[in-house]
């Protein structure tokens, strides 16, 4: 009889917990960049300090800027398609007319007080 209580038990627990469901986070965890050095085969720049950095034309499309701090850095012309850039610091980056921003999550494209030519 004690068998058949603790199978019993073991049985409701069960259905306890699968009706919680699982704990799942909305987003994906933010993992920081080991290299930080800009170049054309890096795209991932998470948590890196590029203030004051020149990107200017460069192809960033898809690359992962999260958390990124992008202070006063210059995007003139550069190529934000479709790159993460959420939870960057974008204060006073340049950017003007030929930066590319289609889908482009967060920053530059969306801040209201960048400095525009």
């Amino acid at each position: 009889m004690k068998t058949a209580r603790v199978v019993l038990v073991a049985a409701l627990s069960a259905i306890g917990l699968s009706a919680c469901g699982t704990a799942h986070n909305g987003s994906t965890p933010f993992v920081a960049s080991t290299n930080c050095a800009v170049s054309v085969t890096n795209v991932d720049y998470a948590g890196c300090d590029l203030a004051h950095h020149d990107l200017k034309g460069l192809d960033l499309s898809s690359d992962n800027f999260r958390r990124a701090n992008l202070s006063y850095a210059n995007l003139d012309g550069a190529n934000l398609q479709g790159a993460d850039l959420r939870g960057a610091v974008t204060r006073g980056t340049l950017t003007n007319a030929s930066t590319v921003c289609e889908n482009a999550t967060y920053g530059p494209c969306t801040e209201t007080d960048l400095r525009g030519v």
